[in-house]
């Protein structure tokens, strides 16, 4: 079942929204951290279809300047109510008799509703209070240690300036009933037999939103070097810091920042699993014993987003700079460990991957990070990726709404809504069908599908069979576990 939250956001932004400014809260827990002047951090992107999350940092503007007149309050820019019903139903019977008097027959019945009523407000910071601000107040000095940190990631830094708001308190139900019955009657030497089976599951879901919780947000970047001022203009070239000249990379525009060819939808995507695929072979060269370690280490780290971020870190720090990483503790130093020569010099080779890979988990949402931790245990990952890589070769090429039809044999033991695959795929934004088992896609899926295929490209070449003509090597013995063709 849909999250009952992020349902009441959709229908808000899909009502108050029609250019796609407004960027929706992605659970409950958060929507009080978006308030107007919040800083956000976000990371930059390595590929077209990693829509890293903003993330807070505790911080307002405020905390980052020089003291002086309070902000101002937001504006209210209009109050709007909306309510939000559905109720629907589908049936179907089948029967089946010859003229040896047996007989199949079967019904199915299922409905789904939900409804929800709020009135909601969006809430502005003027634009001249900017301009005001830019004029009469500076950065603190020395930098705010937040900033040097982000400085020292690379990462951008945004400012809220609108949010969408509640101004009551918002009761969201959800309703999902199936219904099955079946019966069969066989002719024997003697007797008729007959049976019957009925079958009810019915799911029902209440959330309760607080007065003044924030559903969606718009953000504007800041500039940080060399004096502060914000882009209220989006201009995904300009960076909050200035980099090193060294750390640059080219910003060409349609240009793939890994692959550097020329981007042309789905064609560019194939060329991109292909670079990952070949860096991803790499990782055969690695002793059985340490790519089986790779695996479990890399699924905790799904269940620790700080570590797992702090090894995306220190891994991209080291590509950049020429391969020196400091060491880190937990399951990010394990994982570290099978990627450096004892000197702690990356192999690049081997990093590369495992990089990339992070990069596309971290892009995902907290419910598929758990579950493909999950499908890390019990082997599910080669069906999945085989799954999501049918879903998006039958919708090519993306831009119209169709259709899939889904293979029982990539399905697993089960395919309903409480199966590990259909909830990694219903988080992508698709509508799923259980009888007969398909996906409707949808344009917006096309990021949210490409960024979850993305994250299971390298994991294959991490499974437990030993590659042939190779010999793995410890760390202790010759750097990281490399291993060496006889």
């Amino acid at each position: 079942m849909p999250s009952a939250f992020k349902e009441v956001v959709k229908s808000a932004i899909k009502e108050l929204d029609s250019r796609g400014d407004l960027i929706p809260v992605d659970s409950l827990c958060n929507s009080t951290s978006f308030r107007p002047y919040s800083l956000l951090s976000r990371k930059r992107s390595r590929s077209k279809y990693w829509k890293y999350r903003y993330k807070c940092v505790n911080l307002s503007i405020k905390d980052i300047l020089e003291p002086g007149a309070p902000e101002p309050e937001p504006e209210c820019c209009g109050c709007v109510q909306i309510s939000d019903a559905a109720d629907g139903n589908v049936q179907g019977r089948m029967a089946l008799e010859s003229m040896d008097q047996w007989k199949i027959a079967g019904a199915v019945a299922m409905s789904g509703s939900h409804s929800a009523s709020m009135n909601v407000c969006i809430l502005r910071v003027a634009q001249n209070t900017w301009v005001v601000m830019h004029q009469e107040r500076h950065l603190q000095q020395p930098e705010h240690k937040i900033l040097q940190q982000l400085r020292s990631r690379g990462e951008d830094v945004f400012m809220v300036t609108d949010v969408l708001q509640t101004q009551e308190e918002v009761q969201v139900t959800l309703i999902h009933a199936r219904e099955g019955s079946g019966q069969f009657a066989l002719p024997g030497p003697l007797s008729i037999l007959q049976g019957e089976s009925k079958g009810h599951l019915s799911r029902k879901k209440m959330v309760t939103i607080p007065a003044g919780s924030i559903l969606a947000f718009r953000v504007a970047k800041l500039l940080i070097d060399p004096t502060w001022d914000i882009l209220l203009i989006p201009d995904d070239e300009k960076r909050t810091f200035e980099l090193p000249s060294s750390s640059k990379a080219p910003l060409v525009p349609h240009i793939c920042f890994l692959w550097g060819v020329p981007y042309s939808g789905h064609e560019v995507v194939s060329l991109q699993w292909r670079w990952v695929k070949d860096k991803s072979a790499e990782l055969r060269h690695l002793k059985m014993e340490l790519r089986e370690q790779l695996l479990r280490d890399i699924g905790r780290l799904l269940d620790d987003q700080p570590h797992m971020e702090a090894l995306e870190a220190s891994l991209d720090q080291g590509l950049c700079s020429g391969g020196q990483v400091e060491p880190l503790d937990g399951p990010a130093g394990s994982v570290l460990e099978c990627l450096v020569l004892p000197s702690g010099e990356l192999v690049l080779k081997l990093a590369e991957p495992i990089s990339y890979l992070l990069g596309a988990l971290t892009a995902l949402t907290e419910t598929q990070q758990k579950l493909l931790a999950e499908a890390l245990e019990t082997r599910m990952l080669l069906k999945q990726l085989e799954l999501v890589e049918q879903i998006l070769v039958q919708s090519t090429p993306w831009q119209e709404p169709s259709f899939v039809s889904l293979p029982l044999s990539l399905l697993g033991n089960s395919w309903d809504e409480e199966a590990p695959t259909w909830v990694l795929l219903e988080e992508c934004d698709l509508t799923l069908r259980v009888d007969p088992p398909q996906v409707h896609w949808k344009p917006e899926s096309e990021g949210p599908m490409c960024a979850l295929s993305e994250s299971f490209l390298a994991q294959p070449y991490m499974e437990s069979q030993e590659p042939n003509s190779t010999i793995g090597l410890k760390c202790n013995e010759a750097g990281p576990g490399v291993g060496k063709t006889q």
